[in-house]
C-alpha cells in the first residue's frame, strides 16, 4: 500500500490566518475610503450620502442605452434638502418666471450639487480611480423625458430612500424634498441596500397632483414608469407653472415648527 500523505495542518492554518487578514485589510481599505468621502462631502454641504451597487440595474441601463454610463459599476448619490420655509409656500399655479421656489431648485441647488459632484470625482481620481460626475439635471431626451441616469434609481438602491407614489425619492429625514446629483466610479466603495418601505394607504400626492399624473400605484421594479406616472402630463403642466405639489405636499419629513 502507498504511504499516506502527510498533510500540513500548519501550512493551511496559515493560509487560513492570511486571507482572512488579506480579507480583512481589504475591507479595512473600503471603509475607510467610503468614510473618507462621506466626510469631504459632508463638510461641503452635503445632507444625503449613499453608494449603490448598479449591478440590479444594469438591464435598465443597457435599455437607457448610454455606453459611457455602462462603464461604471457603483454610483454614489448626494443630496442636498430644500429650504422647507421656500418649498411650503409655494403653490403650483405660480409661473416658473416668478417662482422663488423653481428657482432656489434649479438655479441655487442644482449648481450647488454639480459643483459637490465635481469635486468628489476630483478627490477620486486623485485616488487613482475613474470618476464620472453625472449633473444634477442631466441631458434630457426630450422625447422619452428622461435623463441619462437615473439619480433616484442609485439613491433607491443605495438606501439613501425609496421610490414613492409620487416617482420621487422620499427620505425618512426630508420627504422628497431633496435634489440629488450622482457620480458613477469604480472605486471599492461600501455600499448601502434597498429600505423595505412603501407609501401604503397615503394618497397625499395623488390628491394634490393639478392634472392627476399619478395612478396611484406603488413603485415595483418590474412596472413601467407608466403604470405609476404619466410624465407627459406633468412635463406639458410645468412648461408654464413651477409646480412641485408632489414635493410639498408629502407628509413624511414634515418639520414640526
Amino acid at each position: 500500500m502507498a504511504p499516506k500523505e502527510k498533510i500540513n495542518f500548519e501550512g493551511i492554518f496559515l493560509k487560513g490566518i492570511l486571507e482572512t487578514a488579506r480579507g480583512k485589510s481589504m475591507n479595512l481599505e473600503k471603509d475607510l475610503l467610503t468614510v473618507g468621502l462621506n466626510r469631504f462631502c459632508v463638510q461641503r454641504g452635503c445632507d444625503l450620502f449613499g453608494v449603490s451597487d448598479l449591478t440590479p440595474a444594469r438591464d435598465y441601463l443597457a435599455f437607457q442605452g448610454n455606453p459611457l454610463v455602462m462603464k461604471f459599476p457603483r454610483a454614489i448619490s448626494i443630496g442636498m434638502q430644500l429650504n422647507y420655509d421656500i418649498v411650503k409656500q409655494h403653490t403650483p399655479c405660480e409661473t416658473r418666471q416668478e417662482s422663488l421656489y423653481w428657482y432656489h431648485c434649479y438655479d441655487v441647488v442644482n449648481p450647488m450639487l454639480n459643483f459637490l459632484a465635481y469635486d468628489a470625482a476630483r478627490w477620486l481620481t486623485d485616488r487613482n480611480f475613474r470618476a464620472l460626475p453625472v449633473p444634477a439635471s442631466t441631458p434630457y431626451n426630450m422625447e422619452k423625458l428622461e435623463g441619462i441616469f437615473s439619480h433616484k434609481l442609485a439613491a433607491h438602491l443605495g438606501g439613501v430612500g425609496w421610490i414613492g407614489k409620487s416617482c420621487l425619492l422620499i427620505t425618512e429625514k426630508f420627504g422628497p424634498r431633496v435634489r440629488l446629483v450622482s457620480v458613477l466610479t469604480d472605486a471599492p466603495l461600501e455600499t448601502g441596500s434597498m429600505l423595505d418601505k412603501k407609501c401604503g394607504s397615503c394618497q397625499a400626492c395623488i390628491e394634490a397632483c393639478p392634472v392627476g399624473a399619478f395612478t396611484g400605484m406603488e413603485f415595483q421594479a418590474t412596472a413601467s414608469r407608466e403604470a405609476r406616472f404619466d410624465a407627459r402630463k406633468c412635463s406639458e403642466y410645468r412648461n408654464n407653472h413651477a409646480c412641485g405639489r408632489c414635493v410639498s405636499s408629502c407628509p413624511i419629513g414634515i418639520r414640526k415648527l
